[in-house]
């Protein structure tokens, strides 16, 4: 497989910031006008470049896009990491840098924001609070943010409700998760139960915009302050990679005191370990529990709004995967990832690129006739890669969709689901490859053919959760991997040497073995109700 880096970074840079662009431009919070100015720029320049200097304008346009979009989001998300492991240092420095990379739409003020938490950490209430005074009262989610972290230390809740009414329309504060965030709080530690959820219940008709992230937090609110303990239990598990052990533990005790269990040995456990951060909420908890809400407290309507949050939220946390945070680390994938890097450096001394050396160590050789007898290239042949280039693509689409299907299926039917598609797409691809091509001889390598296993995976597995329940989250991650094989196909058949059957058959036997597999599943439950029945 030959792939020009020049191409392959133009086509990602293109297709990144155009699919970005309209992300920030269909949402229904505060324009991110910073964000939409550079993916526009970037967009512009690789046009203007691929007119002008097409041999180079991928690298150029490549590594602006590399530092303007791909670094300031990846050390961002490293410095909500880090903050959810209480180390505040290496999170400020990170967002320092984030914000030297991306100075607008308020991230410059983030790296006040972790510095008012590290100080509360340290129990400097005072210059925490002289921070947080300070920036909450500039009106982005910056400042938003701070104005909540305030509202917590302090418990102003009713100051914090006026606030916000007098600061905001309602329809602001429905689009706006962070706003949406406090207005819930607020009226759930007022007690005004029936208002929150019926606030909430606007605000998800609203559609608003919100990450996956930021919905789940405003969930989790809801879900802790109407005492729904299993609700509370998976959300604070989605959440697990963004929230601090210790608050997701006061939200998880939250739930249980508004459902009517006696948790006041919990909090006192809690206020020994929690952060100073916490101590002021705990200390309320535990001086002032929340009243347990009764059964005559919400109407129907409201009711209704929280059996289907809690069915919702348990469907998402079996099917909608692709963003979902889990504590289940994926041995599974990184094995697969060893391995294919352990291959690699075989290649090295006789040459990555040279295809004598590929066949010598197991390339798959088409038409197969030329390798009589040899059925082991099907897979040897998907360890091999052609070039460091190729190596890394497959190993980020690996460390991407791997973790995810782990998840959702467990270690074994994962691995079993990448080795079948592999094996398979390089055992059929000579047939295709035989009729279409006009080359006498070639050779086909890659792991790709497992990987877009990954993917017919995935949406055979966000299929069934679609069909079972039809769900915003799951149909969002539905379409955007059918987007992405819908790319692939595109740059498949526009590039040359890329074996679109190899990714065409990988991908089709990733999604039959989905497919089948849970069917069997549904059959095998069947009969064992119908046997106990």
């Amino acid at each position: 497989m030959l792939m020009d880096l020049n191409r392959l970074l133009l086509w990602m840079t293109g297709v990144s910031c155009s699919l970005n662009l309209l992300y920030t431009m269909r949402g229904l919070g505060r324009p991110q006008r910073g964000w939409q100015g550079i993916l526009f720029g970037l967009l512009v320049t690789g046009g203007i470049g691929l007119l002008t200097i097409p041999d180079l304008s991928g690298y150029i346009v490549g590594a602006a896009w590399l530092l303007l979009v791909i670094f300031p989001g990846l050390i961002q998300r490293l410095s909500s990491r880090m903050i959810a492991r209480r180390r505040y240092r290496l999170a400020m420095w990170c967002a320092r840098v984030s914000s030297w990379l991306h100075p607008l739409d308020g991230w410059r003020d983030h790296p006040e924001v972790i510095r008012a938490l590290q100080q509360l950490h340290a129990g400097q209430t005072g210059e925490a609070k002289t921070i947080l005074e300070k920036l909450g009262r500039l009106d982005t989610s910056v400042g938003r943010m701070a104005m909540m972290v305030e509202c917590q230390q302090t418990g102003g809740w009713e100051q914090m409700l006026s606030w916000l009414r007098r600061a905001y329309p309602p329809n602001a504060i429905l689009r706006d998760e962070n706003l949406l965030m406090m207005y819930l709080q607020s009226l759930g530690e007022l007690g005004r139960r029936q208002e929150m959820v019926d606030t909430y219940q606007l605000g998800a008709e609203a559609h608003h915009a919100a990450g996956r992230l930021s919905e789940c937090l405003v969930q989790l609110r809801v879900a802790a302050l109407c005492g729904l303990i299993p609700t509370t239990d998976l959300l604070a598990d989605v959440v697990s990679n963004s929230l601090p052990a210790d608050s997701q533990q006061f939200w998880r005790l939250t739930a249980r005191q508004v459902a009517g269990q006696d948790v006041h040995a919990g909090f006192l456990k809690l206020q020994t370990t929690a952060s100073p951060y916490l101590q002021p909420m705990i200390a309320s908890r535990l001086s002032a529990p929340l009243p347990t809400v009764t059964p005559d407290e919400l109407d129907a309507s409201a009711t209704r709004t929280l059996e289907e949050l809690s069915q919702t939220v348990a469907h998402e946390a079996r099917y909608a995967v692709m963003h979902a945070g889990s504590r289940q680390r994926p041995y599974a994938t990184w094995g697969i990832a060893i391995l294919l890097i352990g291959w690699f450096i075989r290649e090295i001394p006789g040459g990555s690129s040279d295809p004598l050396n590929l066949v010598t160590l197991g390339a798959l050789v088409i038409p197969t006739s030329e390798t009589p007898g040899e059925w082991w290239r099907m897979i040897t042949a998907g360890l091999l890669h052609f070039g460091p280039l190729h190596l890394t693509m497959n190993l980020v689409g690996l460390l991407y969709l791997g973790p995810r299907l782990e998840q959702a299926w467990g270690m074994w039917r994962m691995l079993t689901c990448i080795a079948v598609s592999s094996v398979t797409a390089m055992g059929l691809a000579p047939l295709i490859v035989t009729l279409t091509s006009d080359q006498p001889i070639s050779i086909l390598v890659g792991a790709s053919g497992g990987v877009m296993g990954l993917v017919g995976a995935l949406i055979g597995h966000l299929s069934v959760g679609w069909f079972r329940g039809r769900n915003r989250r799951i149909s969002r991650q539905l379409s955007t991997l059918l987007l992405l094989v819908g790319l692939q196909t595109f740059f498949d058949l526009t590039t040359p040497n890329v074996s679109f059957a190899c990714h065409l058959l990988g991908m089709l036997t990733g999604l039959s073995y989905a497919l089948v597999t849970r069917g069997l599943e549904i059959l095998i439950m069947r009969m064992r109700t119908y046997q106990s029945g």
